[in-house]
Parts: C-alpha cells; structure tokens; sequence
C-alpha cells in the first residue's frame, strides 16, 4: 500500500508541474496547482485509470489567464 501512495504522490507532483508549465512560470500558483492535480489523480484512479499517462498530458489549467483565484486561501504558517 505504501508503494502505491508514493506512485501517487509522484504522479500529483507530476500533474502539477505540468500545470505550472502549461501556465507558465508565474508564481503564486503553487497550491491551486497541487489542489487541481490532487483532482486529476484522485478522479483517475477512481476510474480504475492508474498508469494511463495520456491523463497527465490532457490536463489543463484550474484558471484562467489573466484571472485570480481570489476564492483559493493558503493555511496560514
């Protein structure tokens, strides 16, 4: 099971990154981004879908250029 944890967590962070390149090198996006691939992953391996890479690929960004995501809050450190 534990092995099956860390293959999604790097799939999320894959999911992710591709987000952000997709979207270009903005900062700020980090946590939309994390939050979004979460809901790739999870929605994929609900469907049985672990290991189709085509998932990853046809992603794309949770907004809008040129808009915010004013509804998003970050935990507070």
């Amino acid at each position: 099971m534990m092995n099956r944890d860390k293959n999604m967590f790097d799939e999320i962070a894959r999911v992710a990154y591709g987000l952000y390149e997709k979207r270009g090198p903005a900062p700020g996006h980090d946590f939309a981004d994390w939050i979004e691939a979460e809901k790739i992953v999870m929605k994929k391996y609900s469907q049985g879908k672990a290991g189709n890479e085509t998932a990853i690929k046809s992603t794309r960004p949770m907004r809008t250029p040129g808009k915010t995501n004013s509804n998003i809050s970050r935990p507070r450190l």
